[in-house]
């Protein structure tokens, strides 16, 4: 009994092209692996400087077609058992892949099932992604270094900054002691001095000339007085400015309201010092209607 007729349609005659090419393609790498192992061997043989007169003249091959057909063999041999079931296309194209990877892309995307055009573009895209991962990778690599950078470049800052208040504020201790120590001065010498005058003039001078010495010497020590309580005013103040400063950066109406309360208050002392000390008022008015 004869068997089912097949319709020859042209998606029959189709599908058998593709088998034919298919087991032509496993053909053919089959003999290339042969044909680079062999390659191999001669090329092994031949004294230097022989491998391409050899080539040439004995099996019609270029230097490009003998080491493509050799590499095949060297990344497709016998060890290599989940190769045996591609064409010849396939192994070509597979070259391109890291030897490494080359075995699992074949297990991932079914590879022996592809078309060659399915395949090149499955590599394409592997090279993308894999392209792709490695920009996003330098970028946060970069993002991190300047990061690094941002935070290098503030600390250095920060400890300069540090340093100049620190600078500032030794420069103010030795300002602030060298008043005080001029001060002192003022104020212990000329009574040094005047204590010897008054111990000569209390048998030589008239009573006139040791009230007038003794007015000179408290003028002098209220002088110093007031350059040191003047000077301590001036640093405070200047503290206060910084004061305002800092604050302004963490909370600025908080700054404004205690820089309207210092500005009320260094009015207050302006007024009260415009005339100082204040003149004594008397009412001498006398009322004269009760004499009537």
């Amino acid at each position: 009994m004869n068997g089912p007729i097949i319709e020859r349609t042209p998606l029959v005659i189709a599908a058998e092209i593709n088998m034919i090419n298919y087991q032509i393609g496993k053909i053919l790498l089959t003999g290339a692996i042969e044909i680079g192992r062999r390659l191999k061997e001669a090329k092994a043989l031949l004294p230097h400087g022989e491998w391409g007169k050899w080539l040439e003249e004995s099996v019609s091959f270029s230097r490009s077609t003998a080491t493509r057909l050799m590499q095949i063999y060297e990344e497709y041999g016998p060890n290599c058992a989940s190769m045996h079931n591609l064409t010849y296309t396939q192994a070509v194209i597979l070259l391109g892949l890291p030897p490494e990877e080359r075995e699992g892309f074949i297990t991932n995307y079914d590879v022996e099932n592809m078309s060659t055009r399915e395949l090149r573009q499955a590599i394409t895209d592997r090279d993308k992604a894999l392209e792709e991962k490695k920009q996003q990778a330098l970028q946060e690599k970069d993002e991190i270094k300047k990061d690094l950078e941002d935070k290098d470049s503030i600390i250095a800052r920060l400890t300069t900054q540090v340093q100049n208040l620190e600078r500032q504020a030794e420069d103010y201790k030795q300002n602030y002691l060298t008043e005080q120590n001029k001060t002192v001065t003022k104020i212990t010498e000329p009574k040094e001095a005047n204590e010897e005058i008054l111990s000569v003039k209390k048998t030589t001078e008239p009573e006139d000339d040791l009230e007038a010495a003794r007015i000179k010497d408290s003028v002098m020590k209220y002088e110093a007085m007031f350059i040191t309580h003047r000077d301590n005013l001036i640093k405070t103040f200047e503290e206060l400015l910084k004061t305002l400063t800092n604050l302004a950066r963490i909370d600025k109406e908080a700054k404004e309201k205690n820089r309207q309360a210092a500005y009320e208050l260094l009015g207050n002392l302006t007024n009260r010092l415009e005339v100082w000390p204040p003149r004594v008022r008397t009412n001498l008015s006398v009322d004269t209607s009760k004499w009537e």
